[in-house]
């Protein structure tokens, strides 16, 4: 399996002024694409993001209340 970084703007392109809340999986976690990822809110909406892929999270990067920016690095999984 390959390592793979995922950022903002991969799983949400048109996202701006984006607030981390919290993650809905952990390190070591066996997921498959669509899961559920995590929370952000914007300025107009609370949202969950997707797994993008099938794989195993290696780790989470983001924190809660981390203003991000479209080219924020979130994730890394093995996929």
């Amino acid at each position: 399996m390959a390592k793979k970084e995922f950022t903002l703007a991969f799983l949400a392109d048109e996202l701006k002024d984006v607030s981390f809340v919290d993650w809905l999986v952990k390190p070591g976690d066996a997921v498959k694409e669509g899961d559920d990822l995590c929370e952000i809110v914007t300025d107009k909406a609370s949202l969950v993001l997707s797994v993008p892929c099938d794989g195993r999270i290696i780790s989470l990067l983001a924190k809660k209340d981390d203003r991000l920016e479209n080219d924020t690095v979130l994730l890394t999984m093995e996929v």
